[in-house]
């Protein structure tokens, strides 16, 4: 039996009926007439009751849900983002550095970084790299919002195969104001740097803004005139 049919009646039978047969009744007092009143009008508004039940019930189901969603938005929003990268050097292009950052909003506790292969590195500079692997390894004990650690591991010329991809898989694991952050790992490929234009930050436009910049915090009583050059070179 469908819900819609729990609590009707039987064909041709309604409530007033029901009530008037219990006046006619002879062995039916008023206080048997009230107990059936009652039973017909709780067996009628059972469909009623049953479908309020179901939509309260959504509604509560929706409400949970909703909350637990927004509460693992702010706590996203809330966690360390730590990153890792094999990366040109901003001051020297030719140089590549291994760079561990946090770029979230909160700082990153016991941060672990693993690689799955010793890092390439020039030979001056490979007792640093191994160094700094294995501190990596062991974790960092925090790691605040903006901070970048940077090694340096070579040239690009002598780090980077003339053909092929050179992948590195570097795992994260570190500890955000929640507990534990769900591992990330990173695929580092060497070969994308491959021809790459290695010129670094900078440019003549920007240097001559500098120095025109520079200029101007010295006062111009410090500044030599173009008649005291010329005096100066007569002497």
């Amino acid at each position: 039996m469908g819900g819609d049919a729990v609590g009707r009646l039987p064909k041709g039978m309604s409530i007033a009926g029901v009530v008037g047969f219990g006046w006619q009744h002879p062995d039916m007092n008023p206080e048997t007439w009230v107990a059936v009143a009652a039973a017909v009008i709780a067996l009628a508004a059972l469909p009623f009751n049953w479908r309020s039940a179901r939509a309260a019930e959504r509604q509560v189901r929706a409400a949970e849900a909703q909350t637990q969603l927004q509460q693992q938005l702010r706590a996203d929003a809330a966690q360390p983002y730590v990153w890792v990268d094999i990366r040109p050097d901003r001051a020297a292009g030719t140089l590549l550095n291994l760079v561990v950052g946090n770029s979230g909003p909160t700082t990153a506790t016991h941060v672990k970084v693993t690689v799955d292969a010793p890092l390439p590195t020039i030979d001056q500079l490979k007792e640093r790299v191994g160094v700094a692997q294995a501190r990596l390894a062991s974790g960092v004990p925090s790691l605040p919002p903006g901070r970048v650690l940077t090694w340096p591991l070579g040239q690009g010329f002598n780090l980077i195969k003339d053909e092929g991809p050179q992948p590195y898989t570097f795992t994260v694991t570190a500890d955000g104001p929640f507990g534990p952050m769900p591992l990330m790992t990173y695929v580092v490929d060497l070969a994308d740097w491959r021809g790459v234009l290695d010129r670094p930050a900078g440019s003549l436009h920007e240097l001559t803004t500098a120095v025109k910049d520079l200029a101007k915090q010295i006062p111009s009583s410090q500044l030599p005139t173009a008649r005291a050059v010329r005096q100066s070179d007569l002497r």
